[in-house]
């Protein structure tokens, strides 16, 4: 992280649980940006895949390395107490931090982890790109019909947009809208569209509402707090409208179908009383030469070189009955 580093200060608030600053600040120093922790425990999840990791920070001329070895801790017991090296000779050369994972306990995945990265950090903030192997993180995109939203409630703002994925593009991973505070996912929800069949496989899409609670492990809401019934409230009507739309969409789609069915039958109705205008219960069907002329209207078919045929000059003639066919004369070549 080549942001603002951390002085010694900084350091014993980074390692601080508990700590209700991120909640006061609200807001980081440098940039403005939305600080997205709030208990202090999320760093300690790196010890699900790694024994021991090392934060290595420079704040201007103060440099150090803190070391946090969960075997180490474990013998402990009580004292919370962690060795610091300052200056070190592999320190950082500027601002920022370095955080290494030392005796990983599991093998990452670079797509997995770009996948899991555009969900936990705030990829779209100005001035702020992450990147794995090299490569910077984007979005992801959907394509399909879009739906944004606006709803108020006595806590704030209710904000995103859900996807009407089209039929070919429809999947039953990750299933729901993506539930942002502070726009990092902390859940996935379905908002009712449990009941909706095939069709809850179309629907994407995220939510923005940062005055939500979330469980210390964040990966939940505290679903029984009035911040999160006024949520469901608004999302509520977000999604009878996204329901409409799926409708409305559903709609056009059978008449398209049946539009087109209709004009292919006509055509080839069309086409076999053209070709058999004895067997028309209304008739015979005129035909036109395409000249103009007085009277009713006639069927004019395709021309050949700006010359109108009538089916009349296509048929063949009949021969009649016991009538010899003529052979075409045969001439030998004389001459070379």
């Amino acid at each position: 992280d080549n942001g603002s580093g951390m002085d010694l200060e900084g350091l014993k608030q980074y390692f601080s649980v508990g700590s209700p600053l991120k909640r006061l600040q609200g807001k980081s120093a440098l940039f403005g940006r939305d600080l997205i922790g709030q208990f202090g425990i999320g760093k300690f999840a790196t010890l699900s895949a790694c024994e021991r990791f090392r934060v290595s920070t420079r704040k201007g001329d103060f440099s150090a390395t803190v070391a946090f070895d969960k075997d180490d801790w474990w013998r402990r017991g009580d004292r919370w107490e962690l060795p610091l090296e300052v200056n070190p000779a592999d320190g950082r050369r500027e601002d920022g931090t370095t955080v290494t994972l030392d005796r990983l306990k599991k093998q990452f995945d670079p797509a997995e982890v770009k996948a899991r990265l555009a969900e936990s950090v705030p990829i779209n903030a100005p001035d702020f790109e992450v990147l794995v192997n090299g490569e910077k993180i984007h979005p992801s995109r959907l394509s399909g019909h879009r739906i944004p939203f606006l709803e108020g409630t006595q806590f704030g703002l209710v904000h995103g947009e859900t996807v009407i994925l089209p039929n070919s593009a429809a999947s039953t991973s990750n299933l729901g809208i993506e539930c942002k505070v502070r726009q990092v996912t902390i859940r996935r929800e379905l908002f009712g569209m449990e009941s909706w069949g095939r069709d809850v496989t179309r629907i994407r899409g995220e939510v923005h509402a940062d005055f939500l609670p979330i469980t210390s492990d964040r990966s939940g809401f505290i679903t029984d707090s009035e911040e999160y019934k006024a949520f469901s409230e608004a999302m509520s009507r977000v999604m009878r409208e996204v329901k409409s739309v799926l409708g409305q969409l559903s709609n056009k789609r059978e008449n398209r179908i049946t539009s087109r069915a209709v004009r292919e039958a006509l055509e080839r109705i069309q086409k076999s009383l053209l070709a058999h205008p004895d067997l028309s219960p209304f008739g015979p069907i005129p035909v036109s030469n395409g000249q103009p002329a007085i009277g009713e209207g006639g069927v004019v078919t395709s021309t050949k070189k700006g010359r109108i045929e009538s089916i009349a000059e296509k048929q063949k003639p009949v021969r009649k009955s016991g009538q010899k066919r003529r052979g075409k004369p045969k001439a030998n070549l004389l001459t070379p």
